[in-house]
């Protein structure tokens, strides 16, 4: 009896486009583009997006697994083994992939969750794109009129060895605390300024920490400390219409920057490769 193989050209058809669809654990925050809620300047960040891609890619190539499997025992070639035993692998990282970034995804959730209780005097604005996000960019701000607070993310699991997560919160805390004199920086060139200096806030999102703690510089909080962490702090920081409207100037002016220097950078990284590929 013919044995079919268009299962498995089905598979690498169906692996390829997976991989190269976006993917939406990507450096680029999406933006929620319905209407503006309380008390977001501009488009609040879009909830998380469940990591399709990965699933279905664990799912075809167990199943691929399975189908080599199979025509090894039907043919006898035993070359398909190796080839099922592959496919095994790439689906335990597809899966691995996939779990990660679900506990992501859950810790972020709880995140906007958190900065939705936030007090309704309080603006919150979506930075522009960070390469790292995840590992320590600023990625959110959280503003009054008389002091603020520049909110990232450490995705560093919980089962990280204790030497090895150090490692990667001191990285991050101190990319914070870079990126938000930089970020205090274009804002007072902007007019826009604070009595009380901008402090930075870590967020570990797979990580527990025990409460609020300042160490290396940032405030260090899971998603549940954050509602702690900015209580009794924000008395007398509502903010008013005009640090509104300058935040919304600000982060516009910011994203249009952000686009005219990517299409020169794009258009000479082209042309170098062409001259290369000549």
């Amino acid at each position: 009896m013919p044995v079919p193989l268009q299962p498995i050209d089905g598979v690498k058809r169906g692996l390829a486009e997976i991989m190269t669809s976006p993917n939406p654990d990507a450096s680029q925050p999406a933006l929620h583009q319905g209407p503006p809620a309380s008390g977001w300047v501009g488009p609040p960040p879009a909830p998380p997006r469940f990591p399709w891609n990965w699933a279905v890619a664990c799912v075809l190539l167990g199943w691929g697994a399975g189908s080599l499997f199979r025509l090894r025992r039907l043919l006898g070639i035993n070359i398909l083994d190796m080839f099922g035993f592959w496919c095994l692998v790439g689906a335990g990282l597809c899966a691995a992939r996939f779990f990660t970034l679900m506990q992501v995804a859950d810790g972020r959730r709880r995140l906007l969750d958190a900065l939705e209780r936030l007090p309704g005097g309080l603006v919150k604005l979506v930075l522009p794109p960070t390469p790292h996000r995840g590992r320590g960019g600023a990625e959110l701000l959280v503003a009054g009129e008389n002091r603020a607070w520049v909110v990232a993310t450490l995705d560093v699991s919980a089962a990280a060895r204790p030497k090895a997560a150090r490692k990667h919160l001191v990285r991050a805390a101190e990319r914070l605390a870079a990126d938000t004199q930089t970020l205090v920086s274009e804002l007072a060139a902007a007019g826009i300024r604070w009595t009380v200096a901008p402090q930075p806030v870590l967020v570990l999102t797979r990580r527990p920490v025990p409460g609020p703690v300042l160490e290396h510089g940032a405030w260090q909080v899971n998603p549940e400390h954050v509602a702690k962490l900015f209580e009794g702090r924000t008395e007398g920081a509502q903010a008013g219409s005009s640090l509104r409207e300058a935040l919304l100037a600000w982060q516009r002016a910011r994203l249009e920057g952000t686009s005219h220097r990517s299409g020169p950078a794009g258009g000479r990284a082209g042309g170098s490769a062409g001259r290369t590929r000549r």
